[in-house]
């Protein structure tokens, strides 16, 4: 097109399908407990650590590591309510695969195409929470690195103002140390092997990556809590009920077709490599290693790992597609006029005609993102997820006919009690770091009904309980408590008097 190079223009066709991807209904089980804290500290003039929405935590000291985070989520909402915090996780994840494509080695539709990929294997944590900012912190790390190693450009100083940033918007900041971590054990690798090529890392040039990797170590520690934030990725892991709670944190189920895109570019990779005539890099190799490992033990580091293999499977594909097209072409003539219509050097279509079909695209897809922000934040459809998904009706009931009141809740609808119910403190949510295995554990053992469970509610002076009606727990009480709201996927139940 006269106005956009070609280049341009494929990563534009891209983005624009991330976008249509990644908009959707921002209606999340954390969301809610995040806008809260971010409304209290913005409304406070003060980080909000200690914790006011839970009664069994209540009073405790509380790393929020996603302070900022917080904040600007809550701005959004109150700018713009859900089609803001919609477009913001929609930005969100184009800006992640724009730095990867700027990483990419192949040709544009090779590029895009894997860019796809890496965006659905994403899609699976594209939500309004902090780790979507993680995940454009993480490729931007990724992209400063890949101009440092590849093309020999030294853009490291973005670092320092990258991780003091990301340190105040979540606590995921451990992901670019772990990334620098590999690159740095890689370039080592190269170094044992022996392996001398102008791609790989000089001695001096490791040298200023391990000090880079200690520099962005220290500076996390500019945040509210100093050096708390270095716990926060030992506190969470060392929690062993996430994996039994949480689908996030357990490992993937590939019987699940929405999660198979992981494992298919996982293969890709080392496809690829084994196809190819190039030798695989030790930097490519251990982040290969390392973030295949983590998604393979939390669905929630799919993300990354789509971010960090993408440029490295494109720098393989190319080599093989390139091999495999000198050979298609001298065996079949044929060959050479389709794979020319592919790179676009087709003569025989003019340019006119292709400027058209090519504006024509770019104003279909933008019409399409603009119809999907509209369709996905109807009042209707927003309205409808909420009562599918949230205790929509127990909240309005407890709003009409109580003031307050304790309640022993789900875990995933603790963050919308605490938005919509203020006044009725929780017995847990989404803050797992702050209730650990310990409350965890209890509220699992009272759900089943276990434990001298009558006496637990009387210690904790429970009023209400919202839970699911297949729990033991709903069964166990109905003798003794008063079924308030009964429907379908929820129970209310309130103490007799």
């Amino acid at each position: 097109m006269p106005w956009i190079k070609e280049e341009n223009f494929y990563l534009t066709v891209l983005l624009l399908l991330i976008l249509i991807m990644a908009v959707r209904t921002p209606l999340d089980t954390d969301m809610w407990w995040h806008l809260k804290a971010g409304e209290e500290t913005w409304r406070n003039g003060e980080v909000y650590s200690v914790d006011t929405f839970s009664f069994t935590r209540e009073g405790e000291s509380w790393l929020n590591h996603s302070w900022l985070y917080q904040v600007l989520m809550f701005l959004v909402f109150r700018a713009g309510g859900y089609w803001a915090l919609s477009v913001w996780v929609g930005l969100c994840a184009v800006i992640s695969i724009a730095f990867v494509y700027q990483q990419m080695e192949s040709n544009s539709m090779i590029k895009v195409i894997v860019g796809i990929l890496a965006g659905i294997v994403s899609s699976v944590v594209w939500a309004p929470r902090p780790q979507i900012m993680s995940l454009v912190l993480f490729s931007a790390v990724g992209y400063l690195f890949y101009l440092y190693k590849w093309k020999k450009v030294n853009r490291l100083l973005w670092l320092a103002p990258i991780f003091i940033l990301w340190s105040n918007l979540h606590g995921g900041y451990i992901l670019g140390i772990v990334f620098m971590g590999a690159l740095l054990c890689g370039e080592l690798l190269n170094k044992i092997l022996a392996e001398n090529s102008m791609e790989h890392l000089s001695w001096r040039e490791i040298k200023i990556l391990g000090i880079w990797i200690l520099a962005c170590s220290l500076v996390v520690l500019i945040n509210p809590f100093g050096l708390g934030m270095w716990k926060i990725p030992f506190t969470t892991i060392g929690i062993e009920s996430l994996q039994n709670l949480i689908s996030e944190w357990a490992s993937p189920d590939f019987h699940q077709f929405y999660q198979q895109p992981m494992l298919w570019m996982l293969f890709g990779v080392i496809a690829a490599i084994g196809l190819s005539k190039r030798r695989i890099d030790g930097s490519d190799l251990a982040v290969l290693v390392v973030f295949g490992w983590g998604a393979l033990t939390a669905r929630r580091n799919f993300g990354p790992f789509a971010l960090a293999t993408a440029p490295i499977l494109t720098r393989h594909l190319e080599y093989f597609l390139s091999d495999w097209k000198n050979t298609i072409v001298d065996k079949f003539s044929f060959a050479r006029r389709w794979l020319s219509s592919i790179s676009g050097t087709n003569d025989k279509i003019k340019s006119g005609y292709r400027y058209a079909v090519n504006l024509t695209l770019l104003l279909l897809l933008s019409t399409a993102a603009i119809w999907k922000v509209y369709e996905v934040n109807k009042p209707s459809l927003i309205n409808q997820v909420e009562q599918e998904n949230f205790p929509f009706a127990a909240a309005e009931y407890l709003a009409k006919f109580s003031a307050s009141g304790r309640i022993l809740n789900e875990y995933n609808w603790g963050g919308y009690l605490i938005w919509n119910l203020p006044d009725f403190p929780i017995f847990v949510d989404g803050r797992t770091d702050l209730f650990g295995d310990e409350i965890i554990e209890e509220w699992i053992g009272i759900l089943k009904a276990e434990n001298k469970w009558q006496n637990k509610l009387d210690i904790w002076e429970i009023d209400y309980i919202l839970i699911k009606p297949d729990r033991p727990l709903a069964a166990a009480a109905a003798e003794t408590w008063e079924t308030l709201i009964s429907g379908e996927g929820i129970i209310l139940l309130g103490r007799k008097e």
